[in-house]
């Protein structure tokens, strides 16, 4: 259930994200109009509006800050690798704990 979900989250924001770069809408003169067609697109569009990432130039018409989005993509990254490397020392610790218990 929760992998279905995820997916589903994972499709809004691409679909979110597709909306721009097939419309090259990267400045306010290339703006684009956007109707979230169900809710988890509106939440990410609430998102990326607050990170400065996509900018409202009148109600119902964005762009995408490419720079901006780039930085946000690379936080998102890092942020995840720091997770992952957590996750792989807490695996290394218990491992060595019952290496040393096990053999001790």
């Amino acid at each position: 259930m929760a992998t279905a979900a995820a997916a589903m989250v994972a499709r809004a924001h691409r679909e979110v994200e597709k909306l721009f770069f097939d419309n090259n809408a990267f400045s306010p003169e290339r703006a684009v109009g956007f109707d979230p067609r169900v809710p988890i697109q509106q939440r990410y569009l609430e998102r990326l509006i607050g990170e400065g990432v996509v900018h409202e130039v009148e109600p119902g018409r964005y762009w995408l800050d490419v720079p901006a989005y780039r930085e946000m993509r690379r936080q998102r990254l890092a942020r995840g690798l720091r997770i992952l490397a957590v996750a792989a020392a807490v695996v290394v610790v218990i491992l060595a704990a019952r290496s040393l218990t096990h053999f001790g």
